[in-house]
């Protein structure tokens, strides 16, 4: 997600470390992308229902960044 973000502000992706605290800058990035992102890590846990909950999550950010990028979707 973070290097998706890089791409649509047309911005260089370096590393992982910061990245999320950066796109969270940019002007096309859900809201609350940093906020949302530390929970799905705070939601990994050994129970099913943390994992399925973090999994909403992340569902809910892809479906935020489609607004951008649309159905050009790279399906495997």
């Amino acid at each position: 997600m973070n290097q998706v973000l890089f791409a649509l502000n047309e911005e260089y992706f370096l590393n992982e470390k910061g990245a999320v605290a950066i796109a969270n800058s940019f002007t096309l990035c859900p809201q609350d992308y940093q906020q949302q992102v530390e929970s799905v890590f705070a939601l990994l846990a050994v129970d099913a229902k943390s994992i399925l909950d973090a999994i909403s999550i992340l569902k809910e950010i892809e479906q935020d960044l489609s607004q951008w990028y649309g159905d050009r979707r790279l399906v495997i």
